[in-house]
């Protein structure tokens, strides 16, 4: 619980104070996502998944994780979906998610409403789309929601996720920062915030990448991926927030985008962020993710209760990361 208030105490403050650096917020970083989701037509996560549907429109949609809205207001501005509803835990996120609706004109085709990514119960068979957009990477009970998703959507419905699909918050150590380390030592003294990489941690958010690396494999217990591209962030979205630009040259970004793209290419590393569109599984076959979805979570319980125990007598440190 203690946890639970600490993360939502975060994104109330966040909406009014951000502290997040996006490495997304450059545009030379957003045309090289493009070019990793599309080689031949370049497009925007969003813009990729319209072109992918061959001109389908959803009737209802629920975005798990809505923040402050900008998902529901690009759907309903595309006319994607005849009416979208979005919940989040955070109550500031929410007003302004609702306000900039109000303000858009979109309050009939948006509803918003508060809830708990872990404790979530959906109505079943209601939406034949849900999304998720850099909201995944914030649950912990992962098995729950994914069986909650899977009842949720009608027969044909989809499910489009945009996420942080790296490693999870306790995975974070000199190995997994070897290759950043590595890039972030050709960079200038003066253009280095720090004299090594630290782990990206969001230290005052605990549900950041809580099992983020655990996303993917439970997902394709219950769905069946109909499309996947992956957009790096392996070494940008770990050293874009630690340089000091205002030092740094005038080629520096581009040098770190021609890092990460030789370092995809060498195949040792799957991105770390990526957009996916599956199908939940039916049937006997949805019968059966269903009942392992309910083994899987009380093995995680198990785990986590464990993994605390051991923490709390000093058996064990923790790596973190953002």
């Amino acid at each position: 619980m203690a946890e639970r208030d600490a993360s939502l105490q975060f994104w109330d403050r966040e909406v009014g104070d951000p502290t997040h650096s996006s490495w997304l917020s450059e545009l030379s970083v957003r045309l090289y996502v493009n070019r990793l989701i599309d080689p031949e037509q370049p497009r925007w996560p969003l813009d990729w998944f319209e072109a992918s549907l061959g001109g389908r429109r959803f009737r209802r949609a629920l975005s798990i994780g809505c923040g402050t809205g900008a998902l529901e207001r690009d759907l309903v501005l595309r006319n994607l979906c005849g009416h979208v509803d979005g919940f989040d835990g955070s109550l500031s996120s929410l007003a302004l998610a609702r306000s900039e609706a109000r303000q858009h004109g979109m309050e009939g085709r948006i509803r918003y409403f508060a809830s708990d990514f872990n404790r979530a119960v959906l109505p079943a068979g209601t939406y034949d789309l849900v999304l998720f957009h850099q909201s995944l990477h914030h649950v912990e009970r992962l098995e729950h929601l994914f069986r909650g998703v899977m009842g949720a959507l009608s027969p044909d419905g989809l499910l489009y996720l945009d996420e942080y699909v790296g490693p999870s918050r306790d995975a974070w150590g000199r190995a997994t920062l070897r290759d950043a380390e590595a890039v972030y030592k050709t960079i200038p003294r003066a253009a280095r915030r720090h004299d090594s990489v630290p782990p990206p941690v969001q230290a005052d958010d605990p549900s950041e990448a809580v099992r983020s690396g655990e996303i993917l494999p439970l997902l394709r217990v219950g769905f069946r991926t109909l499309a996947q591209r992956g957009y790096g962030g392996n070494l940008l979205s770990v050293l874009f927030p630690i340089v000091q630009w205002s030092a740094a040259g005038p080629t520096l970004l581009e040098e770190l985008i021609s890092a990460e793209e030789r370092l995809l290419a060498g195949g040792a590393e799957n991105s770390y962020y990526t957009i996916l569109v599956a199908r939940p599984r039916r049937g006997l076959a949805a019968a059966a993710a269903a009942l392992a979805y309910r083994v899987l979570e009380s093995m995680a319980r198990f785990r986590r209760l464990l993994y605390r125990a051991r923490s709390s007598i000093g058996v064990t440190s923790i790596g973190v990361r953002s």
